[in-house]
Order: structure tokens, then C-alpha cells, then sequence
């Protein structure tokens, strides 16, 4: 049986183990490639902190706060895509492997589909017919990866 000397001991220990060892402070700011950059007529600004995060993730109404971690650590970089004056249009997320800067996803307000545009119609048949078409923000977000891959130091 314990007594409770033993026990204030062994919550101190326990205590200073996991201090030591465990606990690390999470990093709230890191860095990114890309300096906030204009591409065509979109502002695209990376985010780079943990207090940015939640207030993209507020205002765009989407999950991006849950990949603090994955940033901080240089994992994955989220960019915010903007009118040149200041409206927030989309979200970018782009992924490290092995070393190469690859597409994961982006999506507008809510989540929704920024990358493509959907023309309906009715054919000579009264057959209702679909056409998907590449929006202005996917040539910016596909050159956005491909300057985070180009070989220049940005910073």
C-alpha cells in the first residue's frame, strides 16, 4: 500500500519525467518557400503559424487548423489564395515527399469546388449533356506547386 509520501514522490517524478522527456512545446510559427506572391490577379499568401491557421480555417469554414503539426514541421504548407484585394477565395494545400512539392487539395468557401466550372446542356437529342472546365485558380494553384518545386531559393 502506498503511503502518501510515496505518492507525492511518485506524482513528482512522473511529473518532472514528462516535462523532461515528453512534453515539447508545440512550434506556433515556421517558414515557407514561398513569400506571399502575386499570380496573376490572386494574392497567395502562405501560412505560417498556428494563429494563422485557425484564422483560415474561421474564416474559409474548413478543417486546415488540424495540420498545425504537419506544417510546423515542414511536412505540408497551406496557402491562402486572395483577390488582389484581400477576399479570401481558396485554400491550398500542398504536400513534402521526399522532398518534392506535390498537390494534395483546395477548396473554396465551405469546402467548395474552386478548381473546375461544370457547363450543363441540352444536346440536339434533349439529352442533358456536362462539360467540366479548368477555373483561373487551378493554373494558379498548379503554378504555385511548381514554384515551391523550382530549384531558386525564395527567401
Amino acid at each position: 500500500m502506498f503511503t502518501q509520501s510515496r505518492v507525492n514522490l511518485s506524482s513528482t517524478l512522473f511529473t518532472n519525467h514528462l516535462s523532461q522527456s515528453f512534453i515539447k512545446p508545440k512550434k506556433r510559427k515556421w517558414k515557407c518557400r514561398l513569400p506571399e506572391i502575386i499570380v496573376d490577379q490572386f494574392l497567395v499568401i502562405p501560412i505560417t503559424s498556428a494563429k494563422m491557421l485557425r484564422s483560415e480555417a474561421y474564416w474559409m469554414n474548413n478543417c486546415c487548423r488540424d495540420y498545425t503539426s504537419k506544417c510546423a514541421t515542414l511536412e505540408y504548407n497551406i496557402f491562402s489564395i486572395r483577390s488582389r484585394s484581400g477576399e479570401r477565395l481558396a485554400t491550398l494545400g500542398v504536400e513534402s515527399d521526399r522532398g518534392y512539392w506535390r498537390f494534395d487539395q483546395c477548396f473554396g468557401p465551405s469546402n467548395s469546388d474552386v478548381l473546375e466550372e461544370k457547363l450543363e446542356y441540352l444536346d440536339e437529342e434533349d439529352v442533358l449533356q456536362e462539360e467540366r472546365f479548368p477555373t483561373e485558380l487551378f493554373y494558379v494553384v498548379h503554378e504555385v506547386v511548381r514554384m515551391m518545386n523550382a530549384k531558386g531559393d525564395f527567401h
